[in-house]
């Protein structure tokens, strides 16, 4: 049974939601057992997606969704709270370990910690960053190149 959601991964999946970008949360991965936080829907054709490719999402985060989800067979997003972290900001081996698992069924994971999240100011920031991180999963299969995205910032 998945855990309940925290106010911070409620946080990012409302701002998915006004990105207009299509998930489920805490989504059970079946080959592994393990739910995950935010798991993006698939988007293989704009005319067959429908309502999840409205207005309200911008073309770049649309672009980078699909890419995504179609590229890498799906696109997981971990929101990491304080408990999944040391003193020092350091990954916890167990929670490591479920990352480099979902890896290996084919998931792309992308990490948003609590203290960069609690760092912006306003939906606007919080909608840029995620369009960021979708973009650099593009950049990381081969698809774009490296000034397609906003940031050079490789710690996203």
């Amino acid at each position: 049974e998945p855990a309940r959601s925290s106010k911070l991964h409620e946080d990012v999946s409302d701002e998915l939601t006004r990105m207009g970008i299509a998930h489920k949360n805490e989504l059970c991965v079946p080959k592994l057992g393990y739910h995950v936080d935010i798991a993006i829907l698939p988007i293989t054709d704009t005319a067959e997606a429908g309502p999840l490719l409205d207005e309200k999402m911008s073309a770049r985060a649309r672009e980078a969704a699909r890419a995504a989800t179609v590229t890498y067979g799906g696109l997981v997003i971990e929101v990491d709270g304080p408990s999944h972290y040391d003193a020092a900001r350091r990954l916890l081996p167990a929670i490591a370990l479920i990352r480099r698992h979902l890896a290996l069924v084919g998931c792309a994971v992308v990490v948003v910690p609590y203290w960069k999240w609690d760092a912006f100011k306003g939906h606007a920031q919080k909608a840029a960053y995620l369009a960021e991180l979708l973009c650099r999963l593009r950049r990381a299969g081969g698809l774009l190149k490296a000034d397609d995205c906003v940031s050079d910032d490789d710690n996203l």
